[in-house]
């Protein structure tokens, strides 16, 4: 489905005059405005579709790494050294600032955080790690197509495609158009908050809960919940 056919679907189910064209289009506009407002709500949530994927290399002094241009936000638990096959310490400003005080406080695994949107390793990049490979998962804020299949972060064109579900997509816009008329929404917002709970439900694949303190039977190894420090 494109732009064009759900806010025609949408149109048709309210009961509204179905436009013949959206971008440009006066009449339509706040279909527009309604429909990039529920896609930029919906993409909040971790849906499979926008996961992706980022590694960099590490290199020597180089403390500050750029996130992805389509960044939204970060996996929790997602952040590892592939090479020496440790898991990233995420800390705190709290914690950075103590070992930032505490210069001599070296570790097993490199610590880090997410400051002006970018990767911030707390300790230095010595030549040891140089070339070492940083992987971490995070989701996407890009949830449209293009007619190239170029991903971008609203609809922007009548032939616009979605990477979300469009018939999600539709029922939000119906109940969010009908409020803006000023019309009874209750019941159409009833049901897509039903939908929008039943498609996270079944959105991914969920493994046998781990009622364990390791995460050796869910990792298949055992990983360290915090650093081990040498002082």
């Amino acid at each position: 489905m494109t732009l064009l056919s759900i806010v025609q679907d949408a149109a048709d189910e309210i009961g509204w005059d179905r436009p013949t064209s959206v971008v440009g289009n006066a009449d339509a506009r706040q279909f527009l405005r309604l429909l990039n407002r529920e896609g930029e709500v919906l993409s909040k949530w971790p849906w499979q579709a926008l996961v992706k994927e980022h590694t960099f290399t590490l290199s020597t002094a180089d403390q500050d790494y750029a996130l992805p241009s389509d960044y939204r936000s970060m996996l929790p638990s997602t952040q590892w050294n592939r090479d020496n096959k440790r898991r990233i310490i995420w800390i705190t400003s709290e914690e950075w600032q103590f070992f930032k005080g505490w210069t001599t406080v070296n570790g097993l695994n490199l610590r880090a955080r997410l400051r002006n949107n970018q990767f911030e390793f707390e300790q230095t990049i010595t030549s040891s790690d140089n070339g070492k490979t940083i992987a971490f998962e995070y989701i996407s804020k890009n949830w449209t197509l293009d007619s190239a299949s170029n991903a971008q972060q609203k609809f922007a064109a009548d032939d616009d495609t979605a990477v979300l579900d469009e018939e999600l997509l539709t029922m939000g816009l119906v109940w969010r158009f009908r409020k803006a008329k000023g019309l009874d929404f209750a019941t159409e917002l009833a049901e897509y908050q039903a939908e929008v709970q039943r498609m996270k439900a079944q959105d991914k694949v969920a493994r046998k809960l781990n009622l364990s303190n390791s995460l050796k039977t869910s990792l298949g190894v055992n990983t360290q919940e915090g650093d081990y420090p040498s002082v």
